[in-house]
């Protein structure tokens, strides 16, 4: 209650999505923006790919430590929505924590060239965030997540394959930076490092390697 009552003035003059901080008057929060990802040149070859999508994310607050935490990524042709419980913690008044697990399920499809491809799949991410609030109204969070593939299900015409077999996928760690941006609205700018065997954006050119593949990605959200 003390971190709490020394936050008045932080809680009116900010809001943040990545951030781990408490909500504790709000009860929902959003913002609208999008993600860019580029394909790796040692898989797609002589193609790279870099694939822009929406990005729509959405918090409810349950209580004082904990909220809903739901995404949509979107691309018409591919699309990803997750939600999951997150628990925040106030370290002190600059420094904020929270752990959390979400599941994600994934759908796309594309026909071109005679092809009539579908896949969608399930996937579970624990995760966990630390966040420093500077005096220069930026908020800067750290997030780790690992990946967890449930399962995978894909259709060429005729042909059809599935798999329930979970296995360890792999990590993500996410940088981001959230400050006022314009008449009282707030600018998420997030860096993340996708290590996976699997992503979900590549489902048409590759189910998964035998190995982990980087793909770097942007997100840039107006915080609604």
């Amino acid at each position: 209650m003390g971190i709490a009552a020394q936050d008045t003035s932080f809680r009116s003059k900010h809001a943040a999505i990545f951030f781990p901080y408490p909500m504790y008057k709000e009860k929902w929060r959003s913002s609208i923006g999008f993600t860019m990802m580029t394909t790796p040149e040692d898989i797609t070859e002589e193609v790279r790919l870099r694939i822009p999508a929406g990005d729509y994310h959405l918090l409810r607050k349950i209580n004082n430590y904990f909220v809903l935490d739901s995404r949509l990524l979107f691309q018409v042709l591919q699309n990803h929505i997750s939600t999951g419980v997150h628990y925040l913690k106030p370290i002190n008044k600059n420094i904020y924590f929270s752990v959390g697990n979400d599941i994600g399920f994934w759908f796309g499809f594309l026909k071109l060239s005679g092809f009539n491809s579908k896949a969608l799949g399930w996937l579970d991410y624990p995760n966990m965030s630390i966040g420093y609030k500077t005096k220069r109204n930026l908020l800067i969070a750290l997030k780790a997540q690992v990946s967890v593939n449930l399962y995978y299900q894909a259709a060429n015409g005729t042909v059809k394959y599935s798999s329930s077999q979970n296995y360890y996928n792999g990590e993500t760690f996410t940088l981001s930076l959230e400050q006022p941006f314009y008449n009282k609205k707030h600018l998420t700018l997030a860096f993340s490092a996708i290590n996976n065997k699997f992503y979900w954006q590549t489902w048409a050119l590759f189910y998964k390697t035998n190995r982990k593949v980087f793909y770097p990605q942007v997100t840039v959200g107006f915080i609604l």
